[in-house]
C-alpha cells in the first residue's frame, strides 16, 4: 500500500498461531483500505475467519479437498490463483496459508513456490504459513517468525473449539 515496497513474511513452527498472525494481518491491511486475498491450502471446512474475512471484504480461496486429499495431478488450481492475483495486480496482502504443508504433501513444488516469490509484484506483501518451512523459502523472506509450542490443550484431549480453532 502507499506505492512502498511488499515484504515477505513466512510463519512457520509446530506452535499455534500462524494462521492466526495472517488473518490479524489481513485485518489490519483490510481496515486500511488494502486489498487482501487468502489461499488456503490444505483447509476446505468453512470456519469463522472465512465469515469474518468475508465481511471485510477479504477474498478467500480454499482447497476443494482440504487436509490429507490426494496431490494435485497437474499444477495445483490454488498455486495459478495465486499467479494470478500477481499478474492482475489485484491484491496488496497476498496471504497463501498452509502453503508449507501443499509443499509437503506434494501439491505445490518447492520450485514452484520459488518461482511464485519471483513473480510477486515490487508492492505486493506476501504471507506464507505452515510448519516446517524449507530453508530455501527462510532464505529468500524478508520476516520469518516460528511459533513454538510450550504447552498445549490439545495434548490433553482438548477438542478444537468453534471461534477459537476455527
Amino acid at each position: 500500500m502507499d506505492g512502498e515496497e511488499g515484504r515477505v513474511q513466512i510463519y512457520t513452527g509446530c506452535g499455534k498461531g500462524k494462521s492466526t498472525a495472517a488473518f490479524g494481518l489481513a485485518m489490519r491491511c483490510a481496515g486500511n483500505g488494502g486489498r487482501v486475498f487468502v489461499i488456503q491450502f490444505q483447509k476446505a471446512r468453512e470456519c469463522g475467519e472465512h465469515r469474518s474475512a468475508e465481511k471485510l471484504g477479504v477474498s478467500v480461496t480454499r482447497c476443494a479437498g482440504g487436509r490429507g486429499s490426494s496431490p494435485c495431478a497437474r499444477r495445483c488450481p490454488l498455486l495459478s490463483a495465486a499467479f494470478d492475483v500477481f499478474e492482475r495486480q489485484s491484491a496488496d496482502l497476498l496471504i497463501l496459508d498452509e502453503i508449507m504443508a501443499a509443499i509437503r504433501h506434494g501439491c505445490v513444488s518447492l520450485s514452484e513456490a520459488l518461482t511464485l516469490l519471483s513473480a510477486r509484484p515490487r508492492g505486493v506483501e506476501l504471507v506464507m504459513t505452515g510448519r516446517g518451512a524449507p530453508d530455501a523459502l527462510i532464505e529468500r523472506a524478508d520476516l520469518v517468525t516460528e511459533m513454538k509450542k510450550i504447552k498445549h490443550y490439545y495434548d490433553e484431549g482438548v477438542s478444537a473449539r468453534r471461534g477459537v480453532e476455527f
